[in-house]
């Protein structure tokens, strides 16, 4: 019983990734200078909204794509930071249990976007069903190489745009365009090197991703580095954009306070490939991932206050 609650209520949710979510809804608002009690429904919403993303892509990998069955071997390994996808393969939980926890988290989301939709607009709903929709959309993409641009539109572009709807007239071009780096950031980056960690058991399942085509190139892949930095390089390059077109307030430059930890993590990445297989269980392995989780962590926040600050 006690792995069940624990489950449901931590490993389903997989909250490592809640200081994406925040962060992206925060700048949402703070791109339309409204703050307030609504920035915590938003923010409420957006978290619950996570948490059943999260345990549904659960499911879907399990039930729909089918990437997460068989022997331990066979199926998506837990990561250092979540272990998702083992809850059903292990017996933990059954589907329809999973299913019911995805939609209770889903309905309590909807409850605090309502109060949003109540206070300020019902636009909010334009935005929060495609949010709610991108978890399909990111596992079937796991089959037909689209799963980075379906999260990163998730935790970047929408994700802004929902919290830019807690303001009675938002500018969601602006929202939008503000959440292309975050997009760059944990949709590319982030997902190419977790899915890269999976390529091997899943490639034989229909695997179609950007990681999988890296590992099937050269499984001691000595092209995963120089492609994590260039999308590392390509966020900074859409931000200073951003910032050139008045999108970004010129204080978001704090982001770059984020380059050692990119740095650290593709040179520890390229000195793991160059010694042994680079797997979610090598020491290396670890070190790199975290650096590169805790550098866009870092990003991601340094460019929310400097918003804050700048605005």
């Amino acid at each position: 019983m006690k792995r069940k609650f624990f489950a449901y209520l931590v490993t389903l949710p997989r909250w490592f990734g809640l200081p994406a979510a925040v962060c992206a809804v925060l700048l949402g608002v703070a791109l339309g200078g409204h703050w307030g009690w609504l920035t915590a429904m938003v923010t409420l919403s957006a978290i619950f909204q996570m948490a059943y993303a999260h345990t549904f892509n659960a499911l879907l990998d399990y039930s729909w794509t089918g990437l997460d069955r068989g022997a331990k071997e066979e199926r998506s390994q837990g990561k250092p930071y979540t272990f998702g996808q083992q809850v059903i393969a292990d017996g933990i939980l059954t589907p329809r249990e999973v299913f019911a926890a995805g939609l209770a988290y889903l309905a309590i989301s909807a409850g605090f976007a309502a109060v949003v939709s109540w206070k300020v607009s019902p636009i909010i709903w334009a935005i929060w069903v495609p949010l709610a929709l991108c978890t399909f959309l990111y596992s079937y993409g796991k089959l037909h190489y689209f799963c980075e641009a379906a999260l990163g539109l998730g935790f970047g572009p929408l994700a802004v745009m929902l919290g830019a709807s807690a303001a009675h007239h938002p500018d969601f071009k602006d929202a939008f365009l503000a959440g292309l780096p975050f997009a760059l950031l944990f949709g590319y980056a982030a997902e190419i090197a977790d899915q890269w960690l999976d390529a091997e058991p899943n490639i034989p399942k229909g695997l179609k991703n950007i990681g999988a085509l890296l590992y099937r190139k050269d499984p001691r892949d000595r092209y995963l580095a120089p492609v994590l930095g260039l999308f590392f390089s390509l966020a900074y390059i859409c931000q200073l954009g951003l910032v050139l077109s008045h999108v970004l307030e010129a204080e978001t430059c704090l982001s770059l306070w984020a380059l050692p930890f990119f740095v650290l993590c593709l040179s520890t990445i390229s000195h793991d490939l160059g010694v042994t297989q680079c797997t979610a269980r090598s020491s290396l392995g670890k070190v790199g991932i975290f650096m590169g989780l805790g550098g866009i962590f870092i990003f991601m926040t340094l460019l929310l206050v400097g918003q804050i600050v700048g605005g």
